[in-house]
């Protein structure tokens, strides 16, 4: 098989599994027998990483990426302190779940690259721009369907009644905060500049999600994405990205008004917009676990220990915060190596925007940004989808900035092909095998799966 072949497979097959496991995940539940829209999504990126590395033994001249040394001292310490950590843990074998889960996130990224490689970068700045464009037209139009039906039967809707393929509305909304700046690529990439006003309306129906959603969380992450952003682009560059941001939230406030307020209250007499000012919970679950972490402050209380923590004042299985899971479960050394490292990387990576002006990469880098920041008020590190999105991210910003540079690559032998395909084959088993666990039947929210069960 040729190496871009595969590229192309790995690309195509990534979009459907996104489409299967949200747009569709209803139908698509039902055909594999899996009763549920969560553990769908779990199987899919199991299955996707699965049959991606058994695809690359046959795919000749392929290359991976070499990553620097302080990449390599940080991910052996977190993975030496990880063990020793689930080791000494009240669970664990379930710590050794969430590492076998974070080794088969670490192998996607792998693959990623791989594919990355092959392509053009006007290449495949297109097939990401379609892939993502296709994914939001097919649910907006679910969406907007679920809207109509409302408004015939004069029923009022929640945050959660017009998305389908989610348990949870925010699952939806953690995706937006990562696919909605890749939406701005044909503002920055010549080569696309010609989808301009699909990205607008597409865009601004993105915002009318979040807005009836009352996605305070992403809003508030693609505002402080942006924001860091301005900083290290030039001005012309800055007065374009500030004046298409607006052009897009505006033009998605008055559908929100029109669609959302306006129609539903002519119909319904009843206001359904709320001004949420509390934490959810939130800051609780944060005081929570500083409270709780000089118990177990170097090593933490495990991996995934936090879906049964005693005394949590919320039932949820993470604390919807990223830091907050770091300290809680692997400790302060950890929660300081990979915090510090991730800090550096994504300086490093818009210092290289400022330095080269490569605006090409500023949608891309605003992704990557915002997910990262709203993975401090969400799971975006727990839940399936909005984990393979976010090392998507971080495989596509690295590779478009280093396509060029031959010393950054290594071509993969044969055996280090069947040998991380080995490795990928016992990471699926480990966490497959945990699916109807007996164990987790008694946690009210899932962590890993929902039927059976370890989000909110």
């Amino acid at each position: 098989m040729k190496w871009v072949t595969y590229s192309w497979g790995v690309l195509i097959t990534f979009i459907c599994v996104l489409l299967f496991g949200t747009v569709f995940a209803f139908n698509f539940s039902h055909i594999v027998n899996i009763d549920n829209e969560y553990d769908i999504k779990r199987f899919l990126v199991v299955g996707f990483v699965w049959l991606s590395s058994l695809a690359l033994c046959f795919v000749k001249d392929v290359e991976f990426i070499k990553i620097s040394t302080i990449a390599k001292i940080c991910l052996s310490m977190f993975f030496i302190l990880a063990m020793f950590s689930a080791l000494a843990s009240k669970h664990p074998f379930w710590g050794m779940v969430e590492i076998a889960n974070i080794g088969l996130l670490i192998a996607a990224f792998y693959l990623f690259v791989a594919s990355i490689r092959s392509m053009s970068r006007s290449t495949f700045s297109f097939a990401v721009y379609a892939g993502v464009s296709l994914f939001s037209v097919l649910t907006f139009t679910k969406y907007i369907l679920f809207l109509f039906f409302s408004y015939a039967d004069a029923k009022s809707f929640d945050i959660h009644g017009l998305l389908s393929g989610y348990v949870n509305v925010r699952f939806f909304n953690q995706l937006q905060s990562m696919i909605m700046p890749l939406l701005f690529l044909p503002f920055f990439n010549p080569d696309l500049a010609k989808f301009k006003r699909i990205s607008i309306v597409v865009i601004a129906l993105h915002w009318t999600v979040l807005l009836q959603a009352e996605a305070r969380g992403v809003m508030l992450s693609l505002i402080l994405a942006i924001s860091v952003m301005l900083y290290f682009i030039d001005a012309d560059t800055r007065k374009k990205f500030i004046l298409t941001m607006l052009q897009t939230m505006l033009f998605g406030i008055c559908l929100w008004l029109v669609f959302i307020i306006i129609i539903p209250y002519w119909l319904m007499d009843s206001s359904i917009f709320q001004i949420r000012t509390g934490s959810s919970g939130r800051l609780d679950l944060w005081l929570y676990v500083l409270k709780s972490i000089p118990e177990r402050l170097w090593l933490g209380f495990g991996p995934m220990s936090f879906a049964w923590a005693e005394g949590k004042p919320l039932p949820n299985a993470h604390p919807h915060n990223s830091v907050m899971q770091l300290l809680y479960e692997y400790g302060v050394i950890s929660c300081i190596v990979c915090t510090g490292w991730a800090m550096s990387w994504v300086y490093q990576r818009l210092q290289y925007i400022h330095q080269v002006k490569a605006i090409e990469v500023i949608p891309v880098t605003y992704a990557l940004l915002s997910g990262l920041c709203y993975s401090l008020f969400s799971g975006i590190v727990v839940m399936p989808f909005a984990q393979l999105m976010l090392v998507f991210l971080i495989a596509m910003q690295m590779q478009m900035q280093m396509q060029y540079v031959i010393s950054c690559s290594y071509r993969a032998g044969i055996w280090v092909k069947i040998m991380l395909f080995i490795i990928v084959s016992v990471m699926a088993v480990v966490l497959l095998g945990t699916y109807k666990n007996e164990e987790l039947l008694p946690t009210l929210f899932p962590r890993i799966w929902e039927n059976g069960l370890l989000h909110s």
